[in-house]
């Protein structure tokens, strides 16, 4: 049954740091809906038996701040997401309950999920996207190893933020991520983005051989791709795990599609495996995409982002931590107006 509506917490309650329960899901369903309304675009979090089936098979583990009574005043999680590699997993949906918000709920929740958590699940590396309308979680990911590497520009819709108040306009999100198991490899590196992909890479603990991305499509091979679009937040994503001489073809049925659907935001994900993913790259380009970050494991190979807004990029609203993550938006930026 879809969750609807708020319930009443009482505040002032001790609470524990725990591994998800069953008998939580309510409450985790209760607590995105006292945080997000219905515009929360994982529909996942308004149905507790979603709630309960995902952490049985290893989608999601929950981690959770449950009171004496029961209640879940917090809730975070390690969680397959965009990337294709089902052993990278992403750190994240973390919520407090407003009346929460001043104890240390949302660092313990975190700090079980990115320690504990990991050491229980042996993630090969974890990701995060933070958002950028505010510092914290950007400042937690630093604090516990986790590196700058992507940008997605506008990436969340003003709406999603709507019920807390927080966002007036759409919110870009800072992807970080942290190697616990590495894979040696050779990546190849687009040569008019060699620079600054050596530049994210330099503080993140992979081993690779980057070599020029100078290869052109294999002939007679069709592109291989997963392809979703999240209506709610106006987003369209392609995961390509490999590009082939149908490329042009598929960013054009994409963008149809996209176009169709009422999207704003257009990614595309691109495996840096491929000697070829150079050529993917300049098409892209010519249909206005620009830079987006190196994303290490993203298919277990490292993968690179390209985005597309279909709109210009409010630059002045991330509120960005880091110099690097800085830098980065700099060179988006400066790589957008130089399409």
């Amino acid at each position: 049954m879809k969750i609807d509506h708020d319930i009443a917490v009482e505040p002032g309650q001790p609470f524990v740091v725990d591994r998800f329960r069953p008998e939580d899901a309510q409450g985790i369903a209760h607590l995105f809906y006292a945080e997000y309304g219905p515009a929360y675009p994982v529909e996942t979090f308004y149905y507790p038996e979603r709630i309960i089936a995902e952490n049985e098979n290893g989608n999601i583990h929950s981690v959770v701040a449950r009171t004496p009574q029961g209640d879940i005043i917090g809730h975070g999680a390690l969680y397959r997401s965009a990337a294709e590699h089902r052993n990278l997993y992403e750190i994240g949906q973390c919520i407090i309950l407003p009346s929460y918000r001043i104890t240390f709920a949302a660092f313990k929740i975190n700090k079980y999920a990115a320690e504990t958590l990991t050491a229980i699940t042996r993630p090969d590396g974890m990701i995060g996207e933070a958002v950028t309308h505010i510092t914290a979680t950007q400042k937690f990911s630093a604090l516990v190893g986790m590196k700058d590497v992507a940008l997605e520009m506008d990436l969340m819709p003003a709406a999603a933020y709507e019920k807390s108040q927080v966002a007036s306009g759409r919110v870009s999100c800072l992807i970080l991520f942290k190697s616990f198991q590495d894979r040696a490899q050779e990546i190849f590196i687009p040569a008019r983005y060699r620079g600054i992909m050596e530049e994210i890479a330099g503080d993140v603990a992979v081993e690779r051989r980057r070599s020029a991305a100078t290869g052109r499509f294999p002939e007679n091979a069709g592109s291989r791709y997963n392809q979703r679009f999240f209506s709610q937040a106006g987003v369209g994503r392609i995961n390509l795990a490999s590009a082939g001489g149908d490329f042009r073809e598929v960013v054009a049925a994409f963008e149809k599609e996209g176009q169709a659907q009422e999207t704003l935001v257009f990614q595309f994900f691109l495996n840096l495996a491929e000697p070829w993913v150079g050529e993917a790259v300049e098409i892209l380009r010519e249909e206005g995409y620009f830079f987006g970050g190196y994303l290490p494991r993203w298919f277990d190979a490292d993968g690179m982002l390209m985005q597309k807004t279909l709109h210009a990029p409010d630059f002045g609203a991330p509120r960005l931590y880091s110099a690097k993550a800085k830098a980065l938006m700099e060179f988006i930026r400066a790589d957008r107006q130089d399409r």
